[in-house]
């Protein structure tokens, strides 16, 4: 789960994030002084989860294709 978040941050990547009681919410990753945090900056703004309370990150993959646009996987 660790790196799945740090290739994100390193890519430049959104996830998504699904925590123990079944909440998900979607940001940016960030790095943190706190190694047992996750960072995420939101569009409502900057949100830190604890890592044992993280159950499921998934990184959100964008396509870009000159024939497509730009499409967005899961």
């Amino acid at each position: 789960m660790k790196k799945e978040v740090e290739i994100a941050i390193r890519r430049n990547q959104q996830i998504l994030v699904r925590n123990t009681s079944g909440q998900t919410v979607t940001g940016f990753p960030e790095r943190s002084a706190d190694s047992s945090i996750l960072s995420l900056r939101t569009v409502q703004g900057n949100v830190w989860i604890p890592f044992d309370e993280v159950e499921h990150v998934t990184r959100l993959l964008t396509l870009r294709s000159h024939h497509l646009g730009t499409m967005q996987l899961v």
